[in-house]
């Protein structure tokens, strides 16, 4: 058997990203505990969500990140925002619809929309779930124009 090679010590310009001299500290989220969003108000179509990583007034954040959930052919009506966003895939499928061109989506598709470009989603038969984010601190600070 080869012998394993002998691990340097962790250089002291490490030291510095220990968890309590990041600038926000580390958070762990479980979807399951976070209750589902929307699906009332017609202006966003039937599109539910749960955000998982958020700031707040007293407590900051780097970005935002979430799940989107969708019935059969439940939609995102389409609109706009300022920041660029990404969805990745976890299961169904569906049409997200990027300036009047259709992306399928399903599990393990990625799709970048970039900031202003008009975009709405339709979910397939089966419904649909993805992953969202935005490199905003808060959700709440994202203003969505309709079209």
């Amino acid at each position: 058997m080869p012998e394993m090679p002998e691990i340097a010590p962790v250089s002291s310009e490490f030291e510095n990203l220990k968890a309590d001299n990041l600038p926000h500290a580390p958070l762990s989220v479980n979807a399951a505990q976070i209750p589902l969003a929307g699906g009332t108000d017609p202006t966003y179509g039937e599109v539910q969500w749960r955000t998982l990583i958020n700031g707040t007034e007293t407590t900051e954040r780097d970005l935002v990140l979430g799940i989107a959930e969708f019935g059969p052919g439940h939609r995102l009506k389409p609109h706009r925002h300022d920041p660029g966003e990404f969805y990745l895939g976890l299961e169904g499928s569906g049409i997200v619809t990027i300036d009047g061109v259709e992306h399928p989506i399903t599990p393990g598709v990625a799709i970048y929309i970039p900031g202003n470009a008009e975009h709405g989603t339709v979910a397939g038969p089966d419904g649909l779930k993805f992953t969202y984010g935005f490199p905003n601190g808060r959700f709440e600070d994202i203003e969505y124009r309709f079209t």
